[in-house]
């Protein structure tokens, strides 16, 4: 198989409550990713002030090379089609309101080329904290940003109590992904069938010939997985198209995933546009699934369900739609509190 050319860095962001703190509950990402947008508009694109929003001629090639708003954000060449070049992950399972002093995690992923743009990110943080987030426009205070290494360790980035930023020393690769999952193949009992389980943590929006898809059938589910991720790595990262040959043999071992357990449903979620002034639905599935396929398949698909995890799934993931997480039978998975930990303190 061809070198898979895509690198990531995830960073973790554990904030502070300074003010009652109502994030959205599904609408959490959604809300967090609006904040994140006002801010770096209004501090580094003047092309996203209101009195120059509305001109006809374009921004400047060389500006939109080199202005994170315009590169990561603004771009918007297939109208909900797009592919971002970061992933925001909403915190997960925190009550509805935070109280001032009470902690709560997101993170943001950034990918291939987009993580020339941290310091951009990490300066917006603060800032929305200082503007305040969901209903009732909460504050909250930035405490402490590490770096996930995928081994059960994090980097510092940021210290609680420092201003000195410290980015990652290296970006992670598919290689470091191969070895995560053959330290997670290595906790399962050798038997001829396993069962992975698969929980979805925010809404689960899959289209499959124009329709919504509303059980988690494993291989449309795997099927959009692999599509997000090859065509993340070809534009952030240079990568060719996946031989065909190797597509076809994804997908023919995708299609011998059995569903043996289905306690998801579907939530209907809408958010408020401001490209379009309407409504617009992040509806999706919550809950989990449970599979089973030869362990021999398995092996085959882990490193690219890893991936999956990473970069989310679906649509809308730029506003924390499609969050799952895996979990097979006798194997601990997580450590250092990196991007598998739900917890919000």
């Amino acid at each position: 198989m061809v070198a898979f050319p895509l690198t990531f860095m995830r960073l973790r962001f554990e904030c502070q409550a300074e003010t009652p703190l109502r994030l959205g509950g599904w609408r959490a990402g959604n809300n967090l990713r609006g904040a994140l947008v006002d801010v770096m508009r209004r501090a580094t694109c003047p092309y996203s002030v209101p009195a120059l929003a509305g001109m006809s001629v374009p921004p400047d090639p060389e500006h939109v090379a080199t202005c994170p708003v315009c590169w990561l954000v603004a771009a918007n060449e297939k109208p909900g089609m797009e592919r971002r070049g970061y992933v925001l992950t909403p915190p997960l399972e925190i009550p509805e309101l935070l109280k001032p002093g009470e902690r709560f995690v997101f993170h943001l992923t950034l990918l291939g080329e987009a993580q020339r743009f941290l310091p951009y990110f990490v300066l917006a943080v603060p800032e929305m904290g200082r503007d305040g987030v969901g209903v009732g426009r909460g504050h909250f205070t930035l405490r402490r940003i590490t770096a996930d290494l995928l081994n059960g360790k994090e980097e510092e980035v940021l210290r609680e109590g420092e201003t000195i930023l410290r980015p990652p020393k290296v970006s992670l690769s598919h290689t470091e992904i191969q070895n995560y999952a053959e330290r997670m193949m290595q906790g399962w009992q050798a038997t001829d069938i396993m069962e992975m389980r698969i929980t979805f943590h925010t809404p689960l929006r899959l289209i499959w010939n124009q329709r919504l898809i509303k059980t988690p059938d494993f291989a449309i589910f795997f099927a959009r997985l692999l599509e997000r991720v090859d065509d993340l790595a070809k534009q952030f990262s240079g990568a060719n198209q996946r031989p065909y040959e190797e597509r076809t043999y994804l997908r023919d071992l995708s299609l011998q995933v059995r569903l043996i357990e289905n306690d998801t449903r579907w939530i209907e979620v809408s958010s408020g546009s401001s490209r379009t002034g309407r409504p617009t639905w992040i509806s999706g599935l919550v809950g989990f699934a449970r599979y089973a396929a030869p362990t021999k398949i398995w092996r085959e698909l882990l490193p690219w369900l890893i991936w999956g995890e990473i970069v989310q799934v679906g649509k809308d993931t730029v506003k924390g739609n499609g969050v799952f997480r895996l979990s097979l039978p006798g194997v601990k998975k997580g450590g250092g509190g990196g991007y598998y930990s739900t917890s919000h303190r």
